[in-house]
């Protein structure tokens, strides 16, 4: 199963970064597909520590992710409007950046 995950790239400083406000998570590199593979390592790290850790589902929790189950994968990022009020640098991004925002599938296990 896969949740669709939005991302933001922008640049800043010279550099790509891609952003996920719904995981708080982001890569960078010194284009746009090193940020993205980047961004793609740190989801990776971040699940596979979640699970061996036993930690995900508290920390999409936190994140603002309603999980019903994990064993039944029902499960839902936060919306738009939440990470807006929550999210600061997300904010900041969407008012202040040059941005293009992608869709991207996130494995979950």
């Amino acid at each position: 199963m896969s949740v669709k995950l939005d991302v933001y790239i922008f640049r800043e400083d010279n550099v790509s970064i891609a952003y996920s406000p719904a995981l708080d998570l982001c890569g960078s590199g010194y284009n746009d597909d090193e940020a993205k593979e980047s961004f793609h390592i740190t989801v990776t790290e971040y699940l596979n520590f979640g699970i061996s850790h036993k930690t995900l589902v508290a920390d999409l929790r936190s994140h603002g992710w309603k999980v019903r189950s994990l064993s039944q994968r029902k499960m839902t990022s936060p919306s738009l409007e939440t990470l807006l009020q929550t999210n600061d640098t997300f904010r900041d991004i969407l008012e202040n950046k040059d941005y293009r925002k992608e869709s991207q599938p996130l494995p979950l296990p």
